[in-house]
């Protein structure tokens, strides 16, 4: 069974540097993604630079995107409600995950996907993941508060997903 990452990419290179190492001993292929649009609609540089991660530089596929996705509600003359700031952000959210399984075309269906905000990074190496035979897991995480010595232990966190190809 192969593992292939997939997470999307703004400009957190101290992140990724850090899921990089901490997963690359169980990772195949590391699925990056990134678009010229932000979540909010506005048009952003890309950040991502794969000559910055060399040690990994051969498991990175590396996806832009440079389009929005269909469905936006358009602004036009009217400043949109939150509610529907929220759906456009979900929308371009959902199209980097499409654009993502296109990547997964050389994926077997016994291979293991996960799925996650870069700061979120599974445990591969607890013993109830070594040892599980399913095919759908979810991660409880530990949720540090914008920094690394900030936990915030009153709410589990559940970030991470993976499931099995099939």
């Amino acid at each position: 069974m192969k593992i292939f990452d997939c997470t999307t990419f703004y400009s957190e290179h101290l992140m990724m540097d850090v899921r990089f190492n901490i997963l690359n001993e169980h990772i195949d292929k590391f699925i990056v993604c990134e678009s010229t649009i932000s979540h909010s609609g506005q048009p952003k540089k890309l950040n991502f630079n794969i000559n910055n991660y060399p040690k990994f530089k051969d498991k990175i596929i590396y996806i832009i995107i440079d389009k929005e996705p269909e469905g936006i509600i358009s602004k036009g003359e009217k400043i949109l409600t939150p509610s529907e700031k929220r759906q456009n952000s979900l929308k371009r959210i959902e199209l980097s995950y499409d654009y993502m399984i296109k990547a997964l075309n050389i994926a077997q269906d016994n291979d293991l996907i996960i799925l996650s905000d870069n700061d979120e990074i599974p445990n591969l190496n607890s013993s109830q993941f070594k040892n599980s035979n399913k095919d759908i897991f979810i991660f409880k995480q530990l949720f540090f508060y914008y920094k690394f010595n900030l936990l915030y232990d009153l709410v589990p966190w559940f970030g991470s997903k993976a499931v099995k190809k099939k």
